[in-house]
């Protein structure tokens, strides 16, 4: 009897063999590599929240077109130590966390894989992925993409009406409406929902503040964002309201998140070879600034 991966597992990086893997690049599969955080999530979630939708989010997109994606292992651990009262949470520093991402990303160039995307689940590693990919463009010849997987919900401006109950801006932020309901549709049976509390932080209530908001899918378009240590502004670590979660939101959630990542993958898989073209009048006899 074969122990290989069957070919519903062809999605997945780490259970291929060195020829398999060199075929994949030469299909030109899109790397999909999630990238997460370890940190409470309230009362009510495990600590791997942003790993486990990340994660399955990919797999689930993977599924449906095995052909274009190849799901990396997952980097577990994220720029977090604002978490810190919280038991739990983990962190690692900006700069050696941009590096471990730049480093992983230029092996996989270096074998082939041209086409890259950091699929984020944890919103304060944006900063840092963002100068990972910026990196990666300078310092191979691969095209890198960087997102987090809940801005996929705001290609289509209506979707968010199909579900939505929440407050707005302010009823999805963190461990709330939308991830507890994502989590459901995925494990229903490791969210303790009756230790679901709601929380709207301070700076999302429009009778404290005009300037600031801080909200998953409606809060991209406020001029200011308050940075404090998260136990300051959430008692029980939730920034929304994590009581109007269900798995049936959790279907619709994930089916565009889902759709949308694939849609990507779809165009990013054939895009163009680009060429750089230096428009000086001569070549530089100076190094380009470090990064």
């Amino acid at each position: 009897m074969s122990n290989r991966p069957t070919v519903s597992e062809q999605y997945l990086y780490g259970k291929l063999t060195w020829p398999e893997l060199r075929q994949a690049a030469e299909m030109n599969k899109v790397i999909v590599l999630p990238v997460g955080s370890t940190e409470q999530h309230g009362k009510h979630l495990p600590i791997n929240v942003d790993n486990f939708l990340a994660t399955n989010l990919a797999l689930t997109a993977a599924q449906r077109a095995p052909d274009k994606i190849l799901v990396a292992p997952t980097i577990p651990y994220g720029f977090n130590v604002h978490a810190f009262d919280f038991p739990g949470t983990m962190h690692v520093p900006r700069d050696p966390f941009v590096d471990y991402v730049v480093d992983v990303c230029k092996s996989f160039s270096y074998h082939g894989f041209k086409r890259i995307v950091l699929y984020d689940g944890h919103g304060s590693n944006m900063p840092p992925l963002n100068l990972a990919a910026r990196r990666i463009a300078l310092e191979t010849d691969a095209m890198c993409a960087c997102l987090i997987w809940v801005a996929l919900l705001g290609i289509d401006p209506d979707h968010m009406q199909t579900w939505r109950e929440s407050q707005i801006p302010g009823g999805c932020a963190h461990a709330c409406e939308l991830e507890t309901s994502a989590y459901l549709h995925f494990d229903a049976t490791k969210v303790q929902m009756d230790k679901a509390e709601d929380n709207i932080a301070w700076y999302n209530d429009p009778a404290q503040s005009k300037f600031g908001a801080v909200d998953l899918l409606a809060g991209g378009s406020n001029p200011l964002k308050v940075v404090e240590w998260t136990s300051t502004y959430t008692p029980q670590g939730v920034m929304g309201q994590a009581t109007l979660a269900t798995p049936q939101k959790g279907e619709i959630i994930v089916e565009e998140a889902v759709s949308r990542l694939i849609q990507f993958v779809e165009q990013f898989q054939t895009l163009p070879e680009t060429e750089r073209r230096d428009h000086h009048p001569k070549q530089s006899s100076s190094p380009l600034p470090a990064e």
